[in-house]
């Protein structure tokens, strides 16, 4: 009877762990490691791009513009990983693309940025600075590095943005474009831009 009652025992425990392990396979219950976004935030970029008129001067070829765009291509069709925002700027600033892994979208703006679709003239860089710092604490990225393409900051424009940039600890990198000499800058009606006393604005 004592050998039995042993058997029984055995039994019950083992129909038990069996019971268990039954239950826990129907669970479904899966190992697996989460991808970890290791590398967004060092590769955030903000492209911030010069629509002001004088881009239209074109003492390089075809155009400041012109130009400038087909640096940017060149950017976007290198970039494999991280994000990319587009910004213009001439008076105010305007997002084109928030930050995106699709820099084929931000691509395929580029052909429709004229200097003639700002609502104002202008070469407000600091607060153009400060909406792709913006742009980067909205999408959560520590931090990030803005490229700013520009034919030119204004003195008054100086101490401002580098306060900004010193506050914020973003990485700031400008590409310049033009030349040393300059170019008259054309105006729609096909001839060229002048100032208050009729001279040709170089």
């Amino acid at each position: 009877v004592q050998r039995s009652d042993n058997r029984n025992s055995l039994n019950a425990g083992l129909f038990a762990l069996c019971g268990l392990l039954a239950i826990a396979a129907l669970a479904g219950p899966a190992w697996e490691r989460l991808p970890t976004p290791v590398f967004r935030d060092k590769s955030a970029l903000i492209l911030i791009l010069d629509l002001s008129r004088s881009m239209n001067a074109t003492d390089i070829s075809p155009s400041r513009l012109e130009r400038a765009k087909f640096k940017l291509t060149d950017i976007l069709r290198q970039r494999v990983d991280g994000q990319t925002a587009l910004i213009v700027y001439a008076a105010e600033p305007y997002v084109v693309t928030p930050l995106t892994n699709d820099v084929t979208t931000i691509e395929s703006q580029l052909p429709t940025l004229k200097t003639n679709i700002m609502p104002s003239q202008g070469s407000s860089t600091a607060i153009a600075i400060e909406k792709g710092i913006e742009l980067l604490k909205q999408g959560g990225v520590a931090s990030g590095d803005i490229l700013l393409v520009t034919d030119g900051v204004p003195i008054r424009e100086l101490e401002p943005t580098k306060k900004i940039i010193t506050d914020s600890g973003i990485r700031l990198s400008i590409l310049g474009v033009g030349t040393a000499e300059g170019a008259p800058i054309p105006d729609e009606s096909g001839g060229f831009v002048k100032d208050v006393s009729g001279n040709i604005v170089v």
